[in-house]
């Protein structure tokens, strides 16, 4: 008798639970924090920082792991806030990331394209990670214009398969699975 209400209790709980858990495995792309600082007020220059959690489907990893690479691409723009239409939007640099997987030496491989670095990891999770960080980076000087106000700084991330034949792409446009995409986050300019 008293094995039976554990158990149920354990199951009550289990039953409970188990929303929670499933919500903390949901695959995106997170923003943990974020923040922008000032440089050099005079000439408009700004540094950003910023973690992402990437959270893969079972698609894109299992698509790294079969030699499919992954091209990241962070996009940090400028905007402009409209009250009749929609915001003006403006690129002022992207981040751009492949990451592929060495069968052989059971590494993946991370490239940043705009820097030109590389970087060796035997797990995936530490590629994620240092994908994910980003310290300082510097922008381009702003335009004169954003002291009129009005204006933002605005960042999002996708991750997507490097190449997709033609029966996928069609797929993509339909189903979350073949890739993944940020929220957008924004930092009001003074």
């Amino acid at each position: 008798m008293n094995i039976k209400n554990t158990f149920k209790h354990f199951l009550l709980v289990f039953l409970l639970l188990m929303p929670f858990a499933s919500k903390s495995e949901e695959d995106g792309i997170f923003f943990t924090r974020y923040a922008l600082h000032s440089v050099d007020a005079a000439n408009n220059v700004y540094l950003v920082s910023a973690q992402l959690d990437y959270r893969l489907s079972k698609y894109l990893e299992q698509a790294l792991l079969n030699g499919v690479p992954i091209k990241v691409s962070i996009v940090l723009g400028l905007g402009k806030q409209r009250s009749w239409w929609w915001n003006e939007a403006d690129s002022l640099s992207t981040i751009s990331y492949q990451v592929k997987y060495h069968a052989l030496s059971q590494h993946f491989l991370l490239t940043r394209y705009d820097t030109n670095e590389n970087w060796n990891f035997r797990s995936l999770s530490a590629t994620l990670r240092k994908m994910g960080s980003i310290v300082n980076y510097k922008l381009p000087p702003l335009p004169e214009t954003i002291k009129e106000g009005g204006y933002y700084i605005y960042m999002g991330a996708q991750m997507s398969p490097a190449t997709l034949r033609l029966p996928l792409r069609i797929q993509s446009l339909f189903s979350d699975d073949y890739s993944l995409s940020s929220e957008v986050v924004s930092w009001p300019l003074p």
